[in-house]
């Protein structure tokens, strides 16, 4: 697998960027995208943009550029999400592979819906690695499963000198760049004469790997990151189904679709565990937004409501709206046998407070492929 290409790469200055961006007018589209469906995802954006044609009229130009990158130059490689953000009135477009998936949606609003990037931000670390030989050394930045190269010191390190340029160099790009933790590969000697060298902040949680070095290539040390996170994300994901059981037998958490459901309509949760890929047929109020499993009628407005093909990413979606921590359990084989998904709880507020069911505001709108989870049966 070749390293990821620029374009792709979410690094801070284009969080910041992303962020910061605003339009005078609601012309600004934001798709995230699954492709964790066995490559039928440009099949999904067509319909998407076909069952939205009306209120899409006025976006010709970016639904072009959109579908174009999509269905042409996309490459999901180890992705299994995407986020694209397009203002072709104001010139612009931006794409990022992400590492889990995402609910297929497109909003189009004054600003960028970046929810689930700033979700998955709390959930990875952003890497450098200083790649280090005698001839010299590398800088890679690894983030959200992707890399990129960022350049190469040509001083022999052969001396002090150029190892304390190396380190101040390194000090310099680390505050740049903002990185979370600092990867040193190099031989064992050439290591501790260079750590030694570098500013405290990145000594506390310097991660030394004597064997990556300045000639192994981007992917390589992407890949060892991505073993290093899988098996951290097995700790975490222990830690965090034993806490979330142990709470739920103690009234501090709820488990199961309709006790979840409820708390979150409530503001009521803190923690959403849920396990990847889970997804089940449902129901949703078109008046108050109350989302349940099998309620043909409202038990809150008593309105009829209508069938949600995946109510788990529905209720994953407005808990990150919520400002919930949203954790997918992947390996953690206790979950399943419990729920498969559950909530840790806060302090409950006065009274319940529902969730609307589309964050509709002042010339915003949100599209929907219809299914919230596209091409995913529901769970048997």
């Amino acid at each position: 697998m070749s390293p990821e290409p620029d374009r792709l790469f979410l690094s801070a200055a284009r969080i910041d960027a992303l962020a910061a961006f605003r339009s005078p007018e609601p012309d600004v589209l934001s798709l995230h995208l699954s492709v964790d469906d066995g490559g039928l995802y440009p099949g999904v954006l067509r319909q998407l943009f076909k069952e939205q044609a009306p209120r899409l009229r006025a976006f010709g130009g970016d639904l072009t550029r959109l579908e174009r990158f999509v269905t042409s130059e996309f490459v999901p490689g180890a992705h299994r999400g995407l986020a694209v953000y397009s203002c072709a009135k104001r010139g612009l477009f931006e794409a990022f592979g992400l590492p889990q998936a995402v609910k297929t949606d497109l909003v189009a609003d004054e600003c960028l819906d970046l929810v689930p990037l700033r979700a998955l931000r709390g959930q990875y670390y952003r890497y450098g690695a200083l790649l280090a030989g005698p001839d010299g050394a590398r800088f890679v930045e690894i983030f959200l499963g992707g890399c990129v190269e960022l350049g190469v010191f040509t001083e022999p390190l052969d001396g002090v000198d150029a190892l304390g340029r190396l380190a101040a160099l390194t000090g310099t790009l680390a505050r740049e760049r903002r990185f979370d933790r600092l990867i040193l590969g190099a031989e064992t000697d050439l290591a501790a004469r260079l750590a030694g060298l570098l500013d405290p902040g990145l000594q506390k949680d310097l991660i030394l790997e004597p064997l990556l070095g300045r000639d192994r290539p981007a992917e390589a040390v992407l890949e060892r990151v991505r073993h290093n996170e899988r098996e951290a994300r097995r700790v975490t994901e222990s830690v965090l189904v034993h806490r979330l059981l142990d709470e739920a037998r103690q009234g501090g958490a709820v488990t199961g679709l309709e006790a979840v459901a409820a708390a979150l309509q409530q503001g009521c949760v803190s923690r959403v565990l849920v396990r990847d890929g889970f997804a089940k047929m449902g129901r949703a109020c078109p008046a108050c937004g109350h989302l349940s499993v099998d309620h043909r009628s409202c038990p809150w407005c008593f309105k009829p409501t209508d069938m949600v093909l995946d109510v788990v990413e529905e209720l994953v979606s407005r808990a990150l709206e919520a400002g919930c921590e949203v954790f997918r359990v992947m390996h953690d084989p206790r979950f399943d046998g419990i729920c498969r998904i559950g909530a840790e709880l806060k302090a409950p507020k006065t009274g319940p407070r529902p969730v609307p069911t589309s964050r509709a505001l002042r010339g915003r709108f949100r599209l929907k492929d219809g299914r919230s989870s596209p091409l995913r049966g529901p769970s048997r």
